[in-house]
C-alpha cells in the first residue's frame, strides 16, 4: 500500500479542485474511476503493459476519463498520474482525498451498529445528534448487529462510542469479577 504516496497525491488533486462543489464532484468521479481500474482486468491490463509507450496509456486514459464524463481537471490529473507511473495507486489516492475532502469540507461518516433497524425519524434523530456532538455534518452507515443485544456501538474517525448492552454487560462482570 502507498497510503502516504498517495495521500501527497490526494492533497494536490483536492487543492486544485478549487471550491467545495467541486471537491464533491471530483471526489465521486475520482472514485468511479479507482473502481473501474479495481475491477475491469482489461483497464488494469493497458495500464501495467510494459511494453506500451506513456503516451498510448495516457491517450486510452484520456478516452476512458471522457466516456466517463469526468471533469477535464480530472482527466488532465489521471493522465498526469500515467505520465508518472502512478496510476495503479489510484485507489489509494481516492481514499485519502475522501478523507481529506471530509476534513476540509466538515464532513464525518459514522458507522453505526445496531442491534435492531430503526426507522427514517429515528435515523434523522441519531444524524443530528452525532452532528451536533463532532460540530461536522455526519452521514449514518447502519449495520444491523443483534449479537449487541441492544444500544449501539458508533464510529466517527478515530472516535469509539460503545453504548451497546453487549459492552455494559461485559463492563459489569469485570466489576463483579473483581469484587468491587
Amino acid at each position: 500500500m502507498n497510503g502516504g504516496i498517495g495521500r501527497r497525491y490526494a492533497k494536490a488533486l483536492l487543492n486544485l479542485a478549487g471550491s467545495n462543489d467541486n471537491i464533491q464532484k471530483i471526489g465521486e468521479s475520482l472514485q468511479e474511476v479507482a473502481d473501474l481500474y479495481s475491477e475491469e482486468k482489461s483497464v488494469r491490463n493497458v495500464i501495467l503493459e510494459p511494453k506500451l509507450g506513456k503516451d498510448k496509456k495516457m491517450l486510452f486514459i484520456e478516452e476512458v476519463t471522457k466516456e466517463m464524463k469526468c471533469d477535464p481537471l480530472l482527466s488532465k490529473y489521471c493522465r498526469y498520474l500515467v505520465s508518472r507511473n502512478r496510476f495503479e495507486i489510484i485507489g489509494d489516492i481516492s481514499r485519502a482525498y475522501v478523507k481529506l475532502a471530509s476534513e476540509k469540507l466538515g464532513v464525518a461518516t459514522a458507522e453505526v451498529v445496531i442491534s435492531h433497524a430503526i426507522d427514517k425519524k429515528q435515523e434523522e434523530a441519531l444524524q443530528k445528534r452525532l452532528s451536533d456532538y463532532t460540530g461536522k455534518k455526519v452521514t449514518l452507515s447502519l449495520k444491523v448487529d443483534e449479537s449487541i443485544l441492544g444500544g449501539a456501538i458508533t464510529s466517527i474517525d478515530s472516535l469509539v462510542l460503545d453504548g451497546s448492552i453487549k459492552n455494559r454487560l461485559n463492563l459489569i462482570r469485570e466489576t463483579i469479577s473483581k469484587g468491587n
